[in-house]
């Protein structure tokens, strides 16, 4: 019986500290300090360099059904406001940096995709299913989360409201 309650808990307590709570994230809902490296051979990115820009944040995978079905729904949001400072950032969870190259050259690439961390999936509170989506606004503050696929139509209102 000790065995079983060791066994459920102790996966608890690790999906539990996935949403370990960063003190800026608790403090101001700001989206995380970030540096990540591209999952397509490009420069890394740096969060303070965003700023300024209206960010549709997607935690994605290969793997990951819904995640590929949105994937259309994210390259046309990228493409139709990109001109108003907009941007789709895709950061995938994927292990295998070839995986998102070969889904990228596939699929069509439009939009920066990078290479999570541990540490930026949790300071996000990304770690729990995918796909998951941050909307952040010109200052850098977080203003809406989508947990699970949505629509053209269901992002595009909340993206044309900060624009």
């Amino acid at each position: 019986m000790v065995f079983i309650a060791l066994f459920v808990v102790l996966p608890a307590t690790e999906a539990w500290s996935w949403f370990g709570s960063s003190k800026k994230k608790a403090a101001d809902n700001m989206m995380p300090d970030f540096v990540l490296s591209s999952a397509l051979d490009e420069p890394d990115v740096r969060s303070d360099a965003l700023r300024g820009t209206v960010l549709l944040i997607n935690f994605w995978a290969t793997w990951c059904g819904p995640c590929v079905e949105e994937y259309p729904t994210l390259m046309r949001l990228h493409t139709t406001y990109a001109e108003r400072d907009f941007s789709v950032i895709g950061i995938s969870t994927d292990k295998s940096r070839a995986a998102v190259r070969a889904f990228a050259e596939k699929q069509g690439h439009v939009y920066p995709m990078l290479r999570t961390t541990s540490s930026v999936t949790r300071d996000f509170g990304a770690g729990i299913g995918l796909p998951v989506s941050f909307l952040v606004d010109r200052q850098g503050k977080i203003v809406k989360r989508y947990y699970g696929p949505r629509t053209f139509a269901q992002f595009a209102g909340d993206i044309e409201a900060l624009l």
